[in-house]
């Protein structure tokens, strides 16, 4: 990865899908054989058996306490803030307290050079307001019980005995919630961006098949068709990484096909460049997509090329690609907030659907629909998009193999879908939770994404529609997946109704404080 903020001290990994960190095994491994120590001799040391060694280094694990990592970076010398500990340990001495001289209040001391992290935590719970009907208390420890998931007697613990804290992660999820300057508990107080999603290596080599170009074709589509389902159910990044290989190869490919061939190797190629740019959409959001949102618009293009060079793969083909890429440009354009930009495409898109196959009719429609609906100047606009939905589903029919050759998944649950978020963008809410029952009910398990947009989209309308607490406990439900599937469209979408939420009249409550700890707000 190319932007981690630890990388003068090593080569190492992040340590979760937040990317804040090092991979804090890696870091005790690396200062280990700095010291010239075996694993049994860093477990003599640390008074444990060496085989908790290996598992330490390897999978992290006995390292989420807090009294642990304070021990590795005195035997080994590691720099605190790799752990994620304060860097500055020991801070100001004398009378008063270093906290004291720093503004902050006279907190009892703790035994680590500290103030007592149970007094700390009660200070900033009392700082949290609740609005309420008869008007604004303090969160109780009930409160925090719940922004937490904890019961109230280990909260009552927490603050009179300072007990179970040796917790850095609960450490951090109470710097977040409670708004606790981090090295008030001993933690680190730096928050670096998390790296983009590195591109693929070079390409292998591979052998061209000695068969014809028919077999070879057959052979991708079968494989284009798996990955496709493959992707859709694990959303390992190792098979985008496998798409764009054969994505690459298949532009080796373009000058040895046959002319009645080319068509459908434009298709393969299309495709494989649209599942490497949606995949990255959703794993690391729209801006690393682009180039190959892009490149897809390219691959549409060169049939113009192909006909110049009296290699013609096809009127049908072209229509369905070009108005595929176009659409594909609207969205990127949209979710990146480039509104003028988004408009043009999906207009664009709209006029290239003559007698393109279905499938692409429909994702088009309901795209554009979607994208026009939030962009309506006016009434007649609005019902516009209305009138598109209504087309794409004069469009749904039960699906036959050969009506998805760009494996849209345009389905009866997606139509349903994106009826709901364009009747959402049209202040629509209570028709749109119809509509995601509907969606709900038609889409399968394996569209694992799509599946939580749905329960995203439930939130959205909950909290048009002013049902905060149902609002908050479905977004809640969709960060703790979000979060799962590292889903960072999914996680943007979850950030600015977190944002909302906070806005509105239930925003000072313990369930939004816990959905903006799911996604690492401030």
């Amino acid at each position: 990865m190319a932007a981690e903020w630890w990388r003068s001290y090593g080569a190492f990994d992040p340590e979760d899908e937040q990317g804040h960190y090092p991979h804090s095994g890696q870091v005790v491994a690396h200062y280990r054989r700095q010291k010239g120590w075996s694993q049994a001799e860093l477990a003599r040391r640390l008074g444990v058996h060496a085989r908790m060694i290996y598992y330490l280094e390897k999978q992290q694990q006995g390292l989420d306490s807090l009294k642990r990592r304070r021990q590795l970076v005195e035997l080994l010398a590691i720099p605190p803030e790799l752990l994620g500990l304060d860097p500055q340990r020991p801070r100001l001495i004398g009378s008063p307290p270093w906290w004291v001289q720093e503004g902050y209040p006279a907190f009892p001391a703790g035994d680590d050079g500290y103030p007592l992290p149970g007094a700390v935590i009660k200070y900033y719970r009392l700082q949290q307001v609740r609005r309420q009907q008869s008007g604004e208390r303090s969160w109780t420890q009930a409160d925090l019980a719940e922004a937490l998931g904890l019961s109230e007697l280990a909260i009552r613990r927490m603050e009179n005995r300072s007990d179970y804290l040796d917790s850095s992660r609960r450490r951090r999820m109470l710097s977040v919630i409670l708004g606790i300057p981090p090295h008030l508990l001993g933690l680190d107080a730096r928050r670096p961006s998390v790296p983009s999603f590195p591109l693929p290596p070079s390409p292998i080599s591979l052998l061209l098949s000695e068969n014809s170009e028919e077999p070879l074709l057959v052979t991708y589509q079968r494989q284009q068709a798996e990955l496709y389902a493959e992707f859709r159910a694990s959303r390992q990044p190792e098979l985008l990484t496998r798409a764009w290989r054969r994505l690459t190869y298949l532009k080796r490919l373009l000058p040895l096909i046959q002319n009645e061939l080319l068509g459908n190797i434009l298709r393969l190629e299309f495709n494989y460049a649209q599942l490497v740019a949606d995949g990255l959409a959703d794993l690391y959001g729209v801006a690393s997509a682009l180039p190959f949102v892009q490149h897809c618009l390219s691959i549409a293009r060169s049939w113009e090329q192909a006909r110049g060079q009296s290699r013609t793969p096809g009127k049908s083909i072209y229509r369905d690609l070009l108005a595929n890429a176009l659409i594909g440009q609207a969205i990127a354009h949209f979710e990146l907030g480039e509104a003028e930009a988004a408009r043009h495409h999906a207009e664009e898109a709209l006029e290239r659907l003559a007698e393109t196959c279905p499938s692409v009719q429909r994702f088009v429609l309901e795209e554009a629909a979607h994208i026009l609906a939030h962009l309506a100047r006016d009434e007649p606009e609005r019902k516009q998009a209305l009138v598109l939905l209504d087309q794409a589903g004069q469009l749904l029919s039960p699906a036959s193999e050969d009506d998805d050759p760009y494996l849209l998944a345009a389905d009866v649950g997606y139509y349903h879908l994106n009826r709901a978020r364009t009747l959402l963008a049209l202040d629509q809410a209570r028709q749109a939770l119809g509509e995601l029952d509907q969606a709900s009910q038609h889409t399968q398990p394996l569209f694992t994404t799509r599946r939580l947009f749905i329960v995203i989209y439930r939130a959205l309308a909950h909290l048009m529609l002013k049902d905060y607490e149902v609002a908050t406990s479905l977004a809640i439900q969709a960060a703790g997946e979000a979060r799962a599937l590292n889903a960072r469209r999914a996680l943007a979408h979850l950030s600015l109704l977190y944002q909302r939420l906070k806005a509105s009249p239930y925003g000072g409550t313990p369930g939004v404080a816990r959905l903006g700890w799911l996604l690492d707000e401030r």
